[in-house]
């Protein structure tokens, strides 16, 4: 599906965005070439392997100087839009840009629908059930099969990634305020948001930096494997492998 909001509100943004925005900062997506080398020196810990500093609190903050908040945002067709809502979106992007006061990156992903969580559990949980619900399930699931057979079957989500460059209390205090108000003017326009936790911020980093690869974040960290990825509360215990 076509994500005309996200078009039309990063043009919007685009604009404002420019004029604020901090000269050599480096950005959340840029993940800095690292020497294996040296790699293999240093205790590997999410600065290092990442460039990540911590997060915390549905905050990530990067190069010690760059505290960011990931939304998530849903979508509108604003080209099957009555002029009436038109203008009500478009009156709601201007407030949102006269407000605007952080850097602001967007970031869309694509991935192909998994369906095998949700065939088991419908599979699981109709073992007990009487013939007619196990019908129905098998009907369920026969039709699930044939639509993740189809490769072609994508879903898309869309973030909002607002960054602030104050010391880390304060930014978290800022961000978190600002995302209050931005959320406010979006549900005005019908559009959802939510701000993501720590455990989906990895899971989010983790999948742009391994795209292709189906290993499942969850399956990982109970297997230990995300030992070394610290938090704030963390840091002295999880620091080393």
């Amino acid at each position: 599906m076509v994500i005309t909001f996200i078009f039309v509100l990063a043009g919007v943004l685009f604009m404002i965005g420019t004029l604020i925005y901090v000269k050599d900062k480096n950005k959340l997506q840029e993940i800095k070439n690292l020497d294996k080398s040296n790699l293999k020196k240093e205790k590997k810990n999410l600065s290092n392997l990442w460039g990540i500093d911590e997060f915390n609190n549905q905050v990530i903050t990067i190069n010690k100087n760059q505290h960011s908040i990931i939304v998530e945002l849903e979508s509108i067709e604003y080209s099957l839009m009555q002029d009436g809502e038109k203008a009500s979106v478009d009156k709601e992007l201007v407030s949102i840009a006269q407000m605007l006061k952080f850097p602001i990156q967007f970031l869309e992903v694509k991935k192909q629908i998994e369906l095998g969580d949700m065939l088991e559990k419908i599979k699981v949980n109709t073992i007990n059930a009487n013939d007619n619900v196990k019908e129905y399930a098998t009907q369920i699931v026969k039709h699930l099969e044939m639509l993740q057979a189809d490769q072609n079957l994508f879903e898309r989500k869309n973030y909002m990634i607002i960054s602030s460059f104050n010391s880390r209390r304060i930014a978290e205090q800022e961000l978190k305020e600002f995302y209050g108000t931005l959320r406010y003017h979006l549900l005005n326009i019908k559009i959802s948001t939510r701000l993501l936790n720590d455990k989906e911020i990895i899971e989010l980093i983790y999948e742009q930096l391994h795209k292709g690869n189906k290993n499942k974040v969850a399956d990982i960290e109970e297997k230990g494997g995300f030992g070394l990825y610290v938090t704030s509360k963390s840091r002295e215990k999880t620091k080393t492998l």
